[in-house]
């Protein structure tokens, strides 16, 4: 598989919607695509996840838009360009 900096355990964040959840597998579709799977079953392109470090965050709603939003202003101070890229929505949930 190519380079994923996830893994299976991980916390991450969808960036285009702010879903949230931890990775419980990661494919590599017929394609040679890679997809993380995550526990709400749904799967996910690796490069429009965050992971986060669940340790310093509850599981409220708020908390996880307040470190999202965090992890977008950063992204924009270091001038790269937050990937919306809905050709790679979730896809095979």
């Amino acid at each position: 598989m190519d380079e994923v900096n996830i893994k299976v355990g991980d916390y991450v964040v969808y960036i285009n919607t702010g879903t949230k959840g931890r990775v419980v597998d990661i494919r590599k579709d017929e394609n040679g695509d890679i997809w993380v799977v995550l526990d709400n079953n749904l799967m996910y392109r690796p490069h429009l996840l965050r992971v986060i470090d669940k340790s310093k965050i509850t599981e409220r709603k708020e908390d996880i838009d307040e470190v999202v939003k965090k992890l977008e202003k950063e992204e924009l101070e270091e001038g790269k360009l937050i990937d919306l890229d809905l050709g790679d929505a979730c896809g095979a949930g």
